[in-house]
């Protein structure tokens, strides 16, 4: 085995150019840059000491088992989710993540989503190219004097209550551990999730995905909501249960919903696979809830694209090197 053989997975197209201009800041023999997963070339991946990967590509005991050299994982998310973390401290592998990359960037997405939804943009849009210029049905509101809920008041939630606070919104938010100086200085109001639900007519989310976040909107609290309020999530997908925000919005609690992640997103991507291994009833379950909320004129849906931009980008895969190029130093 040779030292430092480093290899990207997952590459995008808008990472390479950066990948291949930053590599060369650290003294290793051997890189190699893929667009597969991981899961999906391992004859490839199992040749490295050291792989940096995207959130698609899942590390688990029994992909561990089949990348015997591996010796550090990079991820390039903030997300630590899809890697088993205990398997890899038992077999002594480092995992380095990117704490701060994109907070301002996912805000301002979340913004994005909010205003499609209560200003019905996507539908005023496609309304234009079928040559309809009638403004009939695609009256929105305003969100001056609203109430936004906040799940998770962390580096984005942060910035989505700064923005919001531009808005003229009043703001709550639950958090297990709020930063007491942003509580005041955006006037946030502390209140517990119940509550949130209860009085917010926006709500958004912005928690990791563990065993406690797991559908923590779901078709018991859901039902909490205000008539015509506005659901998004951009965290990840396992915090919101898809059937519950399906019934919401056919019950029209919810007015609409803004989601750039659905917990189903895996399962579709790897359709294909799925289908030849003879699906059971809960995959297929799963693909129909993902095209019931795909398809709907009240849900504006993106493919996990809120940390998407140039800046972010750039900041993900510098971060990324940079723990390399530490590791590699034995720092």
């Amino acid at each position: 085995m040779v030292d430092n053989k480093i290899a990207f997975f997952g590459v995008r197209s808008w990472e390479r150019e950066i990948i291949e201009r930053e590599i060369i800041n650290i003294d290793a023999f051997g890189v190699g840059i893929f667009e597969d997963n991981i899961q999906d070339n391992l004859e490839m991946a199992k040749k490295y000491e050291i792989l940096s990967l995207r959130i698609y590509s899942v590390i688990n005991k029994e992909i561990l088992d089949k990348l015997p050299n591996l010796r550090m994982i990079a991820t390039r998310s903030t997300g630590v989710d899809h890697i088993d973390l205990l398997e890899c401290k038992k077999r002594k592998i480092l995992v380095t993540n990117v704490p701060v990359y994109g907070s301002n960037t996912v805000a301002e997405y979340t913004f994005g989503l909010i205003l499609a939804v209560a200003k019905k943009i996507v539908e005023a849009h496609q309304a234009v190219e079928d040559d309809d210029f009638s403004p009939e049905g695609l009256t929105g509101i305003d969100l001056v004097g609203k109430t936004i809920g906040i799940v998770g008041l962390g580096q984005i939630g942060s910035n989505v209550a700064k923005i919001a606070r531009g808005f003229g919104m009043k703001i709550l938010a639950v958090d297990s551990d709020p930063e007491m100086k942003i509580v005041k200085k955006y006037k946030i109001k502390l209140v517990d999730l119940e509550t949130l639900l209860k009085e917010s007519e926006v709500v958004t989310l912005h928690v990791p995905a563990t065993k406690e976040t797991y559908h923590l909107i779901n078709r018991d609290n859901i039902k909490l909501m205000r008539l015509g309020s506005i659901l998004v999530n951009t965290s990840r997908g396992a915090v919101m249960e898809s059937a519950a925000v399906i019934w919401a919005l056919n019950k029209k609690i919810l007015r609409g919903a803004g989601l750039d992640v659905v917990e189903e997103e895996d399962k579709v991507e790897s359709m294909s696979m799925i289908m030849s291994q003879r699906p059971t009833k809960e995959d297929l379950q799963d693909v129909l809830s993902y095209h019931m909320l795909r398809d709907r004129d009240d849900v504006v849906f993106t493919p996990h694209n809120a940390s998407n931009s140039e800046e972010a980008i750039e900041r993900i895969v510098k971060t990324t090197i940079e723990n390399i190029k530490n590791y590699c130093q034995k720092k």
